[in-house]
């Protein structure tokens, strides 16, 4: 029984690895859609779109599941909203930083350099990991701190020589910076609620929260509602789908592995792309990338083998 369940836990913990396969190749992409939308509309706009833009979809996707549910004679849970006060700040807390997040990213772009930002959100698993040990009182294996130290090393190695400290800049790294934060906070917040929650409820309260949180900042600011083009409608559709995708794998790889493993992974995005800007850009990649990629890859498999060997030993 003892072997049965280590298999099964192991098995999982690849299964939720491969699931964040796909959400390293959207955040490669998300950026360039994010820039490509700028000559029409600003950050508010953009993500406040995105946002609402993907709650028709769950919604559907929601009634799909229930009446899957009914259809195969399973009990179909009442009660959207928890009863404990713990659970609801939690999901609020979700949407709030979520938004936040991509908020303040979309900002930093357009006021600091694409280098400057992937520097400072390489630091997402300190903060991860440093909030979870505070206030969380979680432990870590000198294994796996020593993944994360060479990994966020390499993501800085990566970009490093295109990133610049200068006056004009530094508005923008410090959104760079507070997006990394929240970015943190949303990955521990998952981690707590896919205890209590199945996906699609996380994944609407997030887009729900994230809305009703971004609507007054967009109001109050007098930016436009909405876009004028169909070329960022459709942009912004393809962000909001991408955004449903991105949370439900999220989700799901947070329910058998840590937050901080995560962040400590995703910083593989970088790597990513770098490599498909040289396939379709015909961009050479030196000695100093292909030197980064390996030590990024060798932080994020330290990380990885000690969580699959921590796995095995529960």
């Amino acid at each position: 029984m003892e072997f049965t369940s280590r298999l099964s836990a192991r098995s999982n913990t690849k299964k939720a690895l491969a699931a964040l396969f796909p959400v390293l190749i959207i955040m490669a992409v998300v950026p360039i859609l994010i820039k490509l939308s700028e000559y029409e509309i600003n950050p508010n706009t953009l993500i406040f779109n995105r946002f609402w833009m993907a709650l028709p979809v769950l919604g559907c996707w929601n009634g799909i599941s229930r009446l899957e549910q009914k259809s195969n004679n399973k009990p179909i849970p009442v009660k959207l909203f928890p009863q404990e006060r713990k659970w609801l700040l939690l999901l609020l807390l979700s949407g709030v930083f979520s938004g936040g997040q991509q908020l303040l990213y979309a900002w930093s772009l357009t006021q600091t350099s694409a280098a400057n930002s992937e520097v400072l959100h390489s630091m997402t698993p300190l903060f991860t990991t440093l909030i979870g040990w505070i206030f969380l009182n979680q432990q870590f294996e000198q294994r796996y701190l020593l993944g994360i130290a060479i990994a966020i090393c390499g993501s800085c190695a990566l970009v490093a020589n295109d990133f610049s400290i200068t006056i004009d800049k530094l508005q923008g790294d410090g959104l760079a910076l507070a997006s990394a934060i929240l970015w943190s906070g949303y990955l521990l917040v998952l981690e707590k609620l896919q205890i209590q929650f199945s996906i699609n409820v996380i994944t609407i309260f997030t887009c729900l929260v994230g809305t009703i949180f971004l609507l007054p900042i967009l109001l109050v600011s007098g930016d436009d509602l909405f876009p004028h083009s169909w070329q960022v409608w459709l942009i912004i559709g393809t962000l909001g789908t991408l955004g449903i995708f991105t949370k439900i794998c999220l989700t799901y790889s947070v329910k058998w592995i840590s937050s901080g493993l995560i962040a400590t992974i995703l910083l593989l995005h970088p790597v990513i792309t770098a490599i498909l800007a040289g396939e379709i850009f015909s961009e050479t990649l030196s000695l100093l990338n292909w030197l980064a990629f390996f030590v990024i890859l060798l932080g994020v498999y330290l990380a990885i083998s000690n969580q699959v060997q921590f796995s095995q030993s529960d």
